[in-house]
Order: structure tokens, then C-alpha cells, then sequence
């Protein structure tokens, strides 16, 4: 009987390993959350970005703000920007974990 091929780390060539790294990387059931996500930023922005248009006389004072959020809030974004799909991977594996 012929035995499975095992491989190791050190078999693999540059594109099997980017292909595992994707492979863990994707969602398997929470997939849709993350959809839904970017179409809820995305809509939140267009709907932002037209109330700021037709702000009228409020314009300058919308900038005003806007320029200090980003100021105060972007740092604390930026350190924080992979939270959201690591917390998503990671109840993902829980899910895979409950219905195996």
C-alpha cells in the first residue's frame, strides 16, 4: 500500500505557501458578515459624503470637525484596523468548531 505523500514545510514551493496563508486567511461561513460590512461602510460614506456637500452655510464648521476627528480618531484607527477581521476569523473557527 502506498502511503499518503507528506510534505513538508520546506517541500512547498513560494506559491503553495501564499495558497495555504490565503486558504487560512478566508472565512467559511462568516463570509457574508464581511460582504455586509464593506456595503455598510461604503453606503455610510456616500450618504456622509452628500449631507457634507449640501451642508450649505454649516460647510465650514463640518470641515472644521471633520479635520479634528481625523486627527484625534485616525491614529487610534490605524492601530486597530485588523481587529475587526481577526475577532470575525476567529468566531469563523468557532462556528466551523460548533457544527463539526
Amino acid at each position: 500500500m502506498a502511503e499518503p505523500e507528506t510534505r513538508t514545510p520546506s517541500d512547498l514551493t513560494v506559491g503553495e505557501i501564499e495558497e495555504e496563508k490565503t486558504k487560512k486567511q478566508q472565512l467559511e461561513y462568516l463570509d457574508f458578515v464581511r460582504v455586509v460590512a464593506i456595503y455598510v461602510v461604503v453606503c455610510c460614506s456616500t450618504i456622509y459624503e452628500y449631507a457634507k456637500e449640501n451642508a450649505g452655510p454649516l460647510r465650514p464648521g463640518v470641515q472644521t470637525v471633520e479635520g479634528t476627528v481625523k486627527t484625534v480618531v485616525g491614529p487610534v484607527c490605524e492601530k486597530f484596523r485588523h481587529v475587526p477581521f481577526h475577532l470575525l476569523t476567529f468566531v469563523d473557527r468557532k462556528v466551523c468548531l460548533i457544527i463539526y
